[in-house]
């Protein structure tokens, strides 16, 4: 199982030499659902310790679902207290001890490896229409509790992208 994920931010052609300088790493390469492509996150699921200087280091305490890292990517940010954080646990493993949500491929609960308060559940799926249709169904509504800004809730969604080789 995957223990640790990286993440990181920049320009295509910044983020483009990074993935060159670095084969042997599994890196997804994404751009914001919003159409932005000046801001674009890339993903170190290699497992081994982190190349980036972010600090966007994130221990993996629950996986469910394929690892093949193909679809519409969903990000929520949490910040818990201890109690919350074992509560959100719970149900988030109740969630991925069932059938994933139809059109789910993918769901990780992760903590920052350094603030175990500050929480990120990633749900890769098979495109935005299959979230959205979760998002505001009655499956969604266990979790809907914490998307509050009491919790210094937020989202950002992507779409993965490959790059093209230049000749």
């Amino acid at each position: 199982m995957l223990r640790n994920l990286a993440f990181t931010f920049g320009s295509r052609d910044v983020l483009k030499q990074f993935i060159a300088e670095h084969p042997d790493r599994k890196l997804i390469l994404l751009a914001s659902s919003t159409g932005d492509n000046q801001g674009l996150q890339l993903i170190d699921a290699s497992d081994q310790p982190s190349l980036f200087s972010a600090g966007l280091d994130y221990q993996v305490r629950l996986h469910q679902g394929t690892t093949d890292w193909k679809g519409f990517y969903s990000f929520s940010y949490f910040k818990f207290d201890p109690h919350t954080a074992e509560a959100f646990e719970a149900k988030t493993t109740r969630l991925a001890s069932n059938l994933l949500p139809h059109g789910m491929k993918a769901l990780y609960v992760m903590t920052k490896q350094h603030d175990s308060g500050s929480y990120s559940l990633l749900t890769i799926w098979e495109d935005s229409q299959a979230y959205s249709l979760w998002r505001n169904s009655p499956e969604f509504t266990p979790l809907n509790i914490y998307a509050t800004s009491a919790n210094h809730y937020h989202t950002a969604s992507y779409h993965r992208i490959a790059l093209t080789k230049t000749k």
